[in-house]
């Protein structure tokens, strides 16, 4: 498995198995998975779990034709956008206009010819991959104007509630119990403001980053290992490899490298309860610079690497994290240019790789 969730799915369905060794063939050196079904109903069901960013559809299988797939697919919320191609041995203007109005995108005569299957697919894949990257962006621009409007009114809130718990806290005399219950409600409030802070962040609202000049990348290493092991057992070990090049400087702010330093290396410290190793390796290329945390803990299942970078999602074992670690980091890393890359296997750990643009 590659950095990130990037394989795209092509689905084939076909009573041919001829059809699908030709597919097999062509799909694995462009790095695709190839989800493969002998009938209609079959497709359907695999289509709905599978999201395929592509669907190939022979026109007669058993149980439900191709033309009728087709048509069911298209009024399906999760299919209604993939790309979809018919695949025939009958090539005449009736056949293919019956295709083209169910839905199809495209209609391929067989015998394929192989060259031309791979140009479509090549073409295709890169339509779906475009296609979602423009509902992602327009999903979290929505997302993202409301949370700079909650995050602001969500702020004046917390000012109103920390400030009064102060004056509380100094009224009243030291032994009187409510002065415990005061300093209770102002940690709790500063714990919502770092919350209400990356609400910010996520929102693209931006905020004091710290200044790039004078990072010190082994003592930013240093202060985000020590806040990320606070309140455990300190039975975890930081060892580091690789350095940056001589006169490489990140363009990040020091409290914005800090801060994706000790999200990341949180999370890997509690994947890791009972103790473990979390390896960072720095190197650099390509006016990038790359910070790679692995950790020997439970790793992630895919299903929980796709949704490990959206906001507010919490795996089981992080019932308190407010579930915006990732998200908080990849927003400051891509706000200055970088990416953030994320794979992980269960049972093996987790790996993620920080790109961040230098000087």
């Amino acid at each position: 498995m590659g950095f990130g969730n990037s394989m795209q799915t092509v689905l084939v369905a076909d009573d041919d198995p001829a059809i699908h060794a030709i597919f097999r063939k062509l799909l694995k050196p462009l790095g695709v998975r190839l989800v493969s079904c002998l009938d209609g109903p079959s497709a359907e069901v695999r289509a709905s779990e599978e999201r395929p960013d592509l669907v190939f559809l022979d026109v007669l299988m058993p149980g439900r034709d191709g033309t009728e797939v087709c048509r069911n697919l298209r009024g399906s919320p999760s299919t209604a956008t993939a790309p979809i191609l018919m695949l025939s041995g009958r090539g005449g203007s009736h056949e293919r206009l019956e295709g083209l109005e169910a839905g199809a995108n495209d209609y391929i005569v067989k015998p394929m010819e192989v060259s031309e299957v791979a140009a479509k697919v090549r073409t295709y894949l890169e339509i779906s991959r475009l296609h979602h990257k423009l509902v992602e962006a327009e999903r979290r621009r929505a997302v993202t104007g409301l949370l700079r409007g909650l995050a602001h009114q969500f702020n004046n809130i917390l000012c109103g509630i920390s400030g009064t718990a102060q004056i509380l806290d100094l009224r009243v005399e030291p032994d009187d119990p409510t002065k415990e219950l005061a300093r209770t409600i102002v940690q709790y409030s500063h714990r919502a403001a770092t919350i209400s802070q990356q609400l910010l962040v996520l929102a693209g609202a931006r905020r004091d980053s710290g200044d790039a000049t004078g990072l010190d990348l082994q003592e930013a290493v240093r202060s985000a290992w020590e806040a990320s092991l606070s309140g455990t057992a300190r039975m975890h070990r930081l060892e580091s490899t690789g350095v940056l090049p001589e006169g490489i400087r990140l363009r990040m702010g020091a409290a914005d490298l800090q801060a994706c330093l000790f999200h990341v290396m949180q999370n890997s410290v509690r994947a890791m309860p009972d103790g473990g190793v979390v390896t960072l390796d720095v190197s650099g290329r390509e006016r990038l610079a790359f910070l790679s945390l692995r950790d020997t803990g439970r790793g992630m299942t895919p299903s929980e690497v796709e949704n490990a970078l959206e906001p507010f999602y919490q795996n089981w074992d992080r019932p308190a994290d407010a579930g915006l670690g990732l998200p908080f980091v990849r927003a400051l890393v891509e706000e200055i240019g970088g990416n953030l890359e994320l794979r992980s296997v269960p049972g093996e750990g987790t790996v993620v790789q920080l790109g961040i643009p230098v000087f």
